[in-house]
């Protein structure tokens, strides 16, 4: 996947993310949301940060993550504040920055936007292997929705008893609203 993604021409990507913000602003769920929580984006990832900029034109109220791979922790930090740069290149809250206690994070957040490295028509979610959003969205039941290019579908991804489908994909081209009837585990 990783590959085939490396392969989308910048101009392409540009026109993707743009298309894909579009849509993710005109969905029910993010235009009657006061609270957003968006993953940013990294690498080969459809770019998120155009469609954060749309966020916060409209209003809204966004809250981005922090992980810390030394002991798996997540953290949910309100936007804008100042970031820091991994190794890998992930942008994301510098570990100083003020952060929603993990106790109030159901009842203000309303919608999780999630990026994932494949989605499948069930909702399934293929991550980069660390855990991280499921065990967060397994705490925390929210309304989910997964971003990806086209390319980023595939028609059945393997999935786990830990793994936390997506209510609705959106991709530049797309919206995928799962079956209401909860997917097998594999």
């Amino acid at each position: 996947m990783r590959k085939r993604l490396r392969a989308i021409p910048a101009a392409r990507r540009r026109r993707a993310a743009e298309r894909l913000s579009e849509r993710v602003l005109d969905l029910f769920a993010v235009r009657e949301a006061a609270n957003v929580f968006l993953c940013l984006s990294f690498g080969v990832e459809i770019d998120t940060w155009h469609l954060l900029d749309g966020l916060t034109d409209l209003g809204k109220r966004t809250y981005v993550p922090r992980v810390v791979l030394d002991d798996r922790s997540f953290h949910v930090h309100p936007y804008p504040c100042r970031m820091d740069t991994l190794t890998i290149g992930l942008r994301q809250p510098a570990a100083t920055e003020p952060e929603l206690p993990e106790a109030d994070l159901d009842s203000t957040l309303d919608v999780a936007l999630i990026l994932g490295m494949a989605f499948d028509h069930r909702g399934v979610r293929l991550g980069h292997g660390g855990g991280f959003f499921d065990r967060f969205l397994a705490r925390h039941p929210l309304n989910t929705v997964g971003l990806a290019y086209d390319e980023q579908i595939s028609d059945r991804l393997p999935r786990e008893s830990h793994d936390v489908p997506m209510q609705q994909v959106v991709t530049p081209s797309r919206v995928l609203v799962p079956s209401a009837r909860p997917a097998p585990t594999d």
